[in-house]
C-alpha cells in the first residue's frame, strides 16, 4: 500500500475511504452471500483473462507473511472459487530496488486456463510514461496496441509520441482510459513527488499475451492510474505454480517534464531507465 522514499510522498493509491466496492447478486452466487471486492490500494495480484465477478476475488481477510532475510512472502487465503492460490514476494535488493514476484498455483482437480497480470495503482496527479517499439522492421509492423470500448484516443490526458506515450492522472476527469501494448522495451515510469518510479519486466515475443499480444496496460480514472504488467496466458495442470516477476525502483529529485515535452521525456529515459 506504500511505496515511497524516505520523508516522501506515497506513489501508491491508497482508498482509505472504501468508496471504489463492487459487489452485488453475481458476487454472492460466484464466491458466499455478502461477498464484495474493494480497491484498497497499492499493487495487486490480478488474474487473467478478467471476467467480473470471477476474477474480482474479495480480498478481505487477514495474510501470513514470512520474512527470510531480504525477502517477504505474502500469502493470503486460498480462493477457493477460483481454485487458484496466491503469493506476492518482495525481495529487497543491495542497490534499493525491489524484486516482486506473484505467484498462483491451481489447486482444483482440472486444468484451469489463465496468467498472471501484476497492477500497480498510483496515486493522483502523476504522468506515466510508456515506450513505444522503435524497431524498424521494414514493411511489417512492429507493435500491438489493445483499445477498450470506452477508450477515447482524442482524450487530452494522453499524448501520443514517435517514441514514447505519457498519460495523466487527473482527478477531475471523470472519463476511464485504457489501453494495451506489447511493450518489448520492458519498462514503464510514473512522475510525482519530484521523483522518478519505474517497474521494470519482461517481454517475449513467442509468447502468448492476454488481449491480442499485451504484456503492459495502463488504465486511469478520476481516482489513479494503474501501471499493469501481463504473463502469459496458458493451461496451469493441478498443483502447478506460475509466476511473472517485475523490479521497482525509485529515483529522487526529477523533475517532471511537460506530458507533450518528448525531447526531455526521452532524455530522462535515455539517462535514468534504459541506460541506468
Amino acid at each position: 500500500l506504500r511505496y515511497a522514499l524516505v520523508g516522501g510522498g506515497n506513489f501508491m493509491f491508497e482508498d482509505t475511504a472504501g468508496e471504489i466496492v463492487e459487489k452485488g447478486p453475481a458476487f454472492d452466487q460466484v464466491f458466499y452471500p455478502g461477498a464484495y471486492w474493494r480497491t484498497y490500494g497499492g499493487h495487486r495480484i490480478w488474474l487473467t483473462p478478467e471476467s467480473k465477478p470471477e476474477t474480482y476475488i474479495p480480498d478481505n481477510d487477514p495474510v501470513a507473511y514470512e520474512v527470510n532475510g531480504q525477502t517477504i512472502t505474502f500469502t493470503p487465503p486460498a480462493q477457493k472459487a477460483m481454485a487458484v492460490q496466491e503469493q506476492l514476494v518482495l525481495t529487497f535488493r543491495e542497490d534499493g530496488s525491489v524484486e516482486v514476484t506473484a505467484k498462483a498455483t491451481n489447486i482444483a482437480e482440472k486444468p484451469a486456463y489463465f496468467g498472471l497480470w501484476q497492477i500497480s495503482v498510483m496515486c493522483k496527479n502523476g504522468l506515466a510514461v510508456v515506450p513505444q517499439n522503435v524497431n524498424n522492421t521494414g514493411l511489417l509492423h512492429n507493435r500491438t496496441m489493445s483499445l477498450w470500448p470506452y477508450c477515447d484516443m482524442s482524450d487530452p490526458r494522453v499524448t501520443w509520441g514517435k517514441t514514447l506515450i505519457t498519460l495523466e492522472q487527473d482527478p477531475n476527469n471523470t472519463n476511464a482510459f485504457k489501453i494495451g501494448t506489447s511493450n518489448n522495451r520492458g519498462f514503464a515510469a510514473y512522475l510525482c513527488h519530484n521523483a522518478l518510479f519505474v517497474k521494470r519486466f519482461a517481454y517475449h515475443k513467442d509468447l502468448h499475451y492476454p488481449d491480442d499480444g499485451c504484456n503492459f496496460e495502463m488504465y486511469t480514472n478520476r481516482h489513479f492510474l494503474e501501471l499493469e504488467s501481463l504473463g502469459a496466458l496458458g493451461l496451469v495442470s493441478p498443483g502447478d505454480t506460475i509466476s511473472q516477476s517485475e523490479v521497482w525502483s525509485l529515483t529522487p529529485n526529477v523533475a517532471r517534464p511537460e506530458k507533450n515535452d518528448f525531447a526531455a521525456l526521452e532524455k530522462l529515459v535515455a539517462e535514468l531507465i534504459e541506460n541506468a
